[in-house]
């Protein structure tokens, strides 16, 4: 708390103000003392030059274009004193903060803040995790093997708090879309009057969930050893927007990567509907979704981030 503007002043309350103990020994030619007025060892000094006097430091942030990877402690500078300092940073409106990785968040406080200190984030803008990548399609060699399709890939994290934080958010706070799981594969034999025809179908690759940066799709597999070999066909990558559609055509489909703050969609499976021989198997799980918030028992007192939100929180 600043020091007052008028009126009596004592050498204690400035030796407080500077950090120091009530009732312990101080001189006015302290270097702490000093430091809240910018003067140097054995200058003249009026106790009148301390009006209003403040070890508190303010650092204003501002993110005025896209950004990934936003790290607070790493962008507050060095004018951060330990134990009495506020953090304002405000998003701009129409500026999205993502990440390039979904084991990276978007935006986090980091953790080397001391007690006294203040970190208040202003979003008008948008902060999104990345996209899980879709899950690959099965592969399938006839009457000899059969692979599922896998899994998609769970959605990265928006914001992480590990320092308490009070968070206005007016814009948006998404995890990142899931990636849709890969198509399962299947093999079959079918017996005609005109003759038989052996078929293999590989399953196709899901979608990438939506992100900033959304995830990739899913790579097709591959069909061999049959008369008619059915190619898994690729997923399209998630935009900022939406989640990937999974691969299809002549195979086992591969499944929608999710939205922002949803989860992608478990891929085909493969299907016995022909007489032996034959095999199939599942397709892959779609991924969760991203965290919007990590931390909240930090955030906003314990109430979390209100305002629009979507995926999980922790």
């Amino acid at each position: 708390m600043a020091l007052p503007t008028s009126g009596p002043i004592s050498l204690n309350e400035i030796h407080i103000e500077a950090g120091g103990t009530s009732g312990t020994t101080a001189s006015i030619n302290d270097a702490d003392i000093r430091a809240l007025i910018g003067k140097a060892s054995g200058a003249t000094m009026s106790f009148s030059e301390w009006y209003g006097a403040s070890a508190a430091v303010t650092i204003n942030l501002t993110i005025g274009a896209n950004t990934n990877n936003y790290n607070i402690q790493n962008s507050r500078g060095g004018t951060y004193v330990a134990g009495v300092t506020t953090v304002n940073l405000t998003i701009n409106s129409g500026v999205t903060v993502g990440s390039t990785s979904t084991g990276t968040y978007a935006l986090e406080t980091g953790s080397s803040w001391a007690s006294g200190d203040v970190i208040n984030i202003i979003n008008n803008g948008t902060v999104k995790g990345r996209g899980g990548n879709g899950g690959n399609g099965g592969s399938v060699v006839y009457n000899s093997s059969v692979a599922a399709g896998a899994a998609g890939g769970v959605g990265g994290n928006a914001f992480r708090a590990q320092f308490a934080t009070t968070f206005t958010n007016n814009g948006s706070v998404y995890g990142g879309g899931g990636g849709g799981g890969g198509g399962g594969s299947q093999y079959s034999f079918l017996s005609l009057k005109s003759g038989s025809v052996s078929s293999a179908y590989a399953g196709s690759g899901g979608g990438g969930g939506a992100g900033v940066n959304g995830g990739t799709g899913g790579t097709g597999g591959t069909a061999s050893g049959a008369d008619v070999n059915n190619q898994g066909a690729n997923g399209s990558a998630g935009t900022a927007t939406a989640g990937g559609a999974g691969g299809g055509g002549s195979n086992i489909n591969g499944s929608a990567g999710g939205g922002l703050g949803a989860n992608g969609v478990q891929g085909f499976s493969g299907a016995l509907i022909q007489s032996p021989p034959q095999d199939a198997a599942a397709g892959g799980a779609g991924g969760l979704a991203g965290f919007y918030q990590v931390g909240s028992s930090l955030i906003n007192s314990g109430s979390g981030i209100g305002g629009t939100v979507g995926g999980r929180s922790s």
